[in-house]
């Protein structure tokens, strides 16, 4: 090879073609060897850096953390190749990398001199798990894109005579700024296996944690889109047994999925997610416990969830453990929503974003001054607007801002349905009929008795057909307990209750504890998932 230099064949195809070659006898009857030329990446000081299976490296959220590697390309023989002289593309999988700061690099591309690159740090972020520090052949030569003459991919001159001319049009092209038109071998070479712990729910909702130990919500998961491994706490020791340090428990069985919490993360919520199954996974049951849970990040209107998720269960049997399935997170009038600037907008409680998929519940409790009612205000009727206030009146008969009746509400500038809307839930006492009567959703009226301080939090109760929340409009309820989901565009904060259990109407009664509310025994049509 000369110039830039070409590779034909990569670690993969190297080892596949030695096996390919198994067949083959030679004089002395063993197989004859066979190989190509490769690509290697040479972790430096890997005994120091790389972790193992057992004691992995702290996963580092959002934080990129340096390894230095050496990248090689070798000839068939297995010796440095000289004669190649071209750029390898690095990245790493999982993670990403940071531009190589190095005179040899441009951008993440390596450039190797001779058949060897200069000893570089590639800044690795969001690793997690066996990750891998790659280079690859794309034949891709950087330069100047003003540079005179112009790139070879930017040049309107076919250079490899393949009857394609640049970049886009000939596919030897990465970029309008690649020298070359030839397109790469695509060999790529690997780093041994860099061992990170996996993430656990809060991290991959986009949980992070300073210094001190203080935590708090991006609101954004830092793996978007990847497919994840996900730690459920069973970890392998080092005597080959495996060990719970701490649950992933099934929650609630959707139609569509399930709900899952991190029952022992102690860092401020954000331990719950909803996994997207398109349908109610079968042979899951509320309490049992994953052993593994992997699927894809993905933020669906503003929540984050588990996309195309596969899973192995540890079923529950209540002659072996209690069921994990922990206490409702208790929501208090402060904490949920309410105008609490007085500024004629809705503020988002504190104590909603890290519970959302997880259990919350709002309780009468004397004992703590609190008070649940469904809203009074709530009503098919059309809300009048005073002309002095221009504010529309609500009353338990007229609460329906839909005034065109097409079931929608136009929230355009300036139009009277979103203006009635908007008013509607800056009243912790209101709930805007047309969304019930399209979404089966109202609201929940808390006030704490002692200071007045009120909030309000939508619920969704279709679960039962007996709870008819219009015929309870003004009510107080002792409780209603479910997962809280998220629906952005508006104050969707909605507790979905999981089955007739979580609703308790009478002030007098007592909500079932978590090991026995919504808990459907295994029936012995059930198939052992172990």
């Amino acid at each position: 090879m000369s110039g830039r230099g070409k590779i034909r064949s990569g670690v993969v195809a190297a080892a596949f073609l030695a096996l390919a070659g198994a067949g083959a006898c030679g004089d002395a009857g063993f197989p004859t060897p066979r190989g190509g030329p490769q690509l290697t990446v040479e972790l430096i000081d890997a005994d120091e850096v790389a972790g193992t299976r057992l004691r992995p490296r702290p996963l580092k959220v959002n934080v990129p953390e340096g390894f230095k590697v050496k990248v090689r390309a070798l000839d068939a023989r297995g010796n440095v190749d000289t004669s190649y002289n071209g750029y390898v593309r690095m990245s790493s999988k999982p993670g990403a990398i940071d531009p190589i700061d190095s005179p040899d690099a441009e951008g993440r591309n390596l450039k190797l001199t001779n058949g060897e690159s200069p000893e570089v740090e590639i800044r690795v972020t969001n690793a997690f798990g066996a990750t891998f520090i790659l280079a690859e052949d794309q034949g891709y030569a950087p330069a100047d894109p003003v540079s005179k003459p112009p790139p070879a991919c930017a040049d309107g001159i076919d250079n490899d005579g393949d009857g394609r001319v640049d970049f886009p049009a000939d596919e030897g092209c990465a970029f309008a700024n690649d020298n070359t038109e030839e397109p790469g071998s695509y060999s790529t070479g690997a780093t041994q296996p860099i061992y990170y712990a996996l993430p656990r729910i809060a991290d991959l909702r986009g949980l992070l944690c300073d210094a001190e130990g203080v935590c708090r919500g991006t609101g954004k998961s830092p793996y978007p889109r990847e497919q994840l491994l996900i730690d459920t706490g069973l970890h392998e020791r080092e005597d080959g047994s495996q060990r719970f340090d701490f649950d992933l428990v099934v929650t609630r069985i959707a139609s569509d999925g399930f709900f899952v919490t991190d029952t022992k993360d102690g860092r401020g919520g954000y331990n719950s997610i909803f996994a997207f199954n398109f349908n109610a996974p079968p042979r899951m049951r509320v309490c049992d416990r994953l052993k593994t849970f992997n699927g894809t990040a993905a933020e669906f209107f503003g929540q984050t969830q588990i996309g195309y998720p596969t899973w192995t269960l540890e079923a529950w049997n209540p002659e072996l453990r209690t069921c994990l399935v922990p206490e409702p997170f208790v929501l208090d009038p402060g904490g949920v929503l309410a105008d609490t600037n007085n500024d004629g907008r809705v503020d988002v409680g504190a104590d909603l974003p890290p519970n959302v998929g997880g259990l919350v519940r709002v309780i009468t409790d004397p004992a703590r001054n609190v008070e649940v009612k469904i809203t009074s205000k709530f009503g098919a009727g059309k809300p009048e607007k005073s002309e002095q206030t221009k504010l529309y009146a609500f009353t338990p008969d007229a609460s329906n801002c839909d005034f065109d009746n097409n079931g929608l509400i136009d929230f355009t500038a300036g139009n009277e349905e979103g203006i009635c809307s908007t008013q509607c839930a800056v009243d912790p006492d209101c709930t805007e009929y047309s969304n019930f009567a399209s979404r089966s959703t109202f609201r929940f009226y808390l006030r704490n008795t002692a200071t007045g301080q009120a909030g309000a939090i939508q619920a969704d109760a279709t679960v039962s057909t007996e709870f008819k929340p219009l015929e309870r409009k003004g009510q107080t309820i002792k409780s209603f307990t479910g997962t809280m989901t998220f629906f952005s565009g508006g104050s969707q904060y909605t507790i979905e209750a999981r089955c007739p259990d979580d609703i308790v109407t009478d002030v007098n009664a007592s909500p079932l504890p978590m090991d026995k509310a919504c808990v459907a025994p295994r029936t012995d049509l059930d198939e052992n998932p172990q």
